[in-house]
């Protein structure tokens, strides 16, 4: 099937802005990025095309957030008694293991509904999850996939969590869990990827970690958080004698494909070593403040040409205001208000984001030119300034991000997600009545 958005401005996500343009797309790809007056009479329009009106529209690449938890989805406005935590660990210990443990089924499939809905209306086509259910293991990342590629129809790429602070028999169920979804990986694919997912080094014995070496398929990446907090570091060093990032190395899981999440507290020598394997990490700003857990050092990974994407942490869905932060962020922690410029901030989010969609998804993501997947998310904006290929980066964190997102329409894939500011296929009242009711069980069970 063919579409037509007309009368649109476009940016490409690089160095393209069209004030009055069309963008012809068919069925997966985008076949043609047109200018006003330049003729369309050279395309094969056929009158079954749809056209889509893109009048005071803004269209950009479709957002990527590249760490994400979806099985949080249900814990907003959660109340829990006795949370008073002072440090990191007990975060996790009194909010984050209490949830994923009361989490069933049904709460895995909802949450990954909602969550992926939420995306949608943000205008993230891609989401990079890191999964957690202890007691409802076995099929979780299917009904994740199933979830949010076939029933809200945006990409995204999976794994399971593995932890032995549940015990053997659960860690275990986990390796088979990520083993299972990676052997039915198609490659062929771009809607849906795999990775072996790790919770922490802190929550893995070394015989957790010989057990996933001795299984994880060679082309295969882990996910895993890396020095969130500095009590990572410190139980690596005082229990295995080295730091996080080299036992990682020493257990052949610094792939290329691996995804780091955040990396607060690495040393020099660490972020060297992310460097010449080539190692993908994560930056999760608005998490890490929440958290207090650290700064990120976004100049020192940066300057060593790793790959640094960013993500939410599963603390919304809103990737423009993730950047914003981060941009905001490293000028108020380094005192240098022309630190993380648009031009660091347009590539992590439009060059890197999209980098490691292409490595995980195989898919062609993150620019609308010719022969790209169509991913594209078209936001309500009229601009009361001067817009052009050099600003535009202001106007999505100053304007959209800055004031109020409007996605009217989302495309993934070449297929209409969100039309009119409406989910194509989804009773979205029905859902969310359904996701209250999941969330207030959810809430019972750990209160």
């Amino acid at each position: 099937m063919k579409r037509l958005i007309e009368g649109i401005r476009i940016w490409d996500g690089a160095d393209r802005l069209i004030e009055d343009g069309a963008i012809l797309i068919d069925g997966d790809t985008i076949e043609a990025v047109l200018r006003h007056g330049e003729a369309l009479s050279s395309y094969e329009l056929p009158p079954s095309v749809e056209r889509i009106d893109g009048v005071r529209k803004l269209a950009i690449p479709g957002l990527i957030n590249a760490h994400t938890h979806l099985y949080s989805s249900l814990a907003r406005g959660m109340a829990l008694p006795g949370y008073s935590p002072q440090t990191f660990t007990q975060i996790l210990e009194q909010l984050w293991w209490r949830l994923d443990k009361a989490l069933d089924a049904e709460m895995v499939r909802v949450s990954a509904l909602v969550g992926a809905m939420e995306a949608a209306r943000c205008g993230v086509t891609t989401l990079i999850d890191h999964h957690a259910s202890p007691h409802a293991i076995p099929g979780s990342l299917t009904s994740l996939r199933q979830a949010v590629c076939e029933k809200v129809g945006l990409r995204g790429a999976f794994c399971y969590e593995l932890s032995d602070r549940d015990g053997t028999a659960i860690r275990d169920e986990g390796i088979e869990e990520n083993l299972e979804f990676l052997s039915r990986d198609d490659p062929k694919d771009t809607m849906s990827g795999a990775l072996f997912g790790l919770h922490a080094s802190f929550t893995l014995s070394d015989d957790s970690l010989a057990k996933v070496a001795e299984r994880i398929p060679e082309g295969a990446g882990a996910h895993i958080h890396v020095a969130e907090g500095p009590e990572d570091e410190d139980q690596c060093q005082t229990e295995h004698g080295v730091r996080i990032v080299e036992r990682l190395r020493r257990f052949n899981l610094l792939r290329e494909r691996s995804v780091l999440a955040h990396c607060l507290h690495i040393n020099e020598e660490e972020k060297d070593m992310v460097a010449d394997s080539k190692a993908i990490v994560v930056h999760n700003p608005r998490s890490n403040m929440n958290n207090a857990v650290g700064v990120f050092d976004m100049d020192g990974f940066l300057d060593r040409g790793i790959t640094v994407g960013l993500g939410t942490d599963g603390l919304g869905a809103n990737m423009l205001t993730e950047l914003f932060t981060a941009g905001i962020l490293q000028k108020v922690s380094t005192g240098n208000s022309l630190t993380a410029g648009f031009g660091d901030l347009q590539k992590i989010m439009f060059d890197n984001n999209p980098q490691i969609a292409s490595r995980l998804l195989g898919a062609q993501v993150g620019r609308i030119a010719p022969g790209y997947e169509a991913d594209i998310a078209l936001f309500d904006y009229n601009p009361p300034t001067p817009i052009d290929a050099a600003n535009v980066l202001g106007h999505l964190l100053f304007g959209i991000a800055g004031h109020d997102m409007r996605v009217s329409d989302l495309i993934v894939s070449g297929r209409s997600v969100i039309k009119d500011g409406h989910f194509t296929n989804l009773d979205e009242d029905a859902l969310y009545a359904h996701a209250r009711e999941q969330a207030a069980a959810l809430w019972a069970r750990i209160s």
